[in-house]
């Protein structure tokens, strides 16, 4: 599992390709990977107020809390918002381009989500990265969930805080909602498309219960 761990302003400037000696404002960007330099700068200052949280504040989310809520614009120009998909289970996925186990995950969340097509479930792929370098990714490698790109903001609402306040997340990351929007299932790292499948069935098929009483 690829684990990122922002335990500092320095490692978090590295991850995103700044020199944490110059200014976001005046560092020369390439073309092809970077992220517009207002936006890097309005990310920094995000990361910033969340280490300002106090470490005891921060709790692990656990199953059966509620997911936090989120809006964001989707690759495909539509726009999302979790609260809109109450009564559906959604799966959140978090992943990177630059994560070769996402890379090899892909193919079998894609059977995934084509095991459900038609059926009252939400799949989504939830990037930190710009949604430029997702597109040329997607040249090569196709992904057929509802992509989201710049998702940092989500990601501090769902990453994990070790007793320090560091931001913890396994890519790539599984968070499973039912349809009353609390996670109903949670992890990370290699071969959990069964797990998930079969947790997916079994909140379809308590729908379906309570639907016909």
């Amino acid at each position: 599992m690829v684990f990122w761990r922002i335990c500092s302003v320095k490692t978090f400037l590295i991850l995103w390709g700044l020199s944490p000696r110059r200014s976001a404002l005046s560092l020369p960007i390439s073309p092809c990977e970077a992220v517009p330099k207002m936006h890097k700068f309005l990310l920094i200052a995000t990361f910033l107020a969340a280490l300002c949280i106090p470490a005891a504040a921060q709790n692990k989310l656990t199953v059966g809390t509620e997911a936090p809520g989120f809006s964001a614009a989707a690759l495909d120009g539509t726009q999302f918002e979790l609260a809109s998909a109450r009564g559906k289970v959604v799966l959140v996925t978090f992943w990177s381009t630059r994560c070769a186990i996402c890379q090899s995950e892909i193919p079998k969340l894609n059977g995934l989500r084509a095991r459900f097509v038609g059926k009252n479930v939400e799949f989504l792929a939830l990037s930190m990265e710009p949604a430029g370098r997702i597109d040329q990714f997607l040249k090569k490698h196709r992904f057929d969930f509802r992509i989201l790109s710049d998702s940092f903001d989500v990601v501090l609402k769902y990453a994990d805080r070790d007793k320090a306040g560091n931001i913890e997340m396994g890519f790539p990351a599984y968070f499973l909602i039912d349809s009353q929007g609390k996670i109903a299932f949670k992890d990370s790292g290699w071969d959990h498309t069964a797990d998930i499948e079969t947790k997916i069935n079994s909140l379809l098929s308590l729908q379906n219960t309570a639907a016909a009483q």
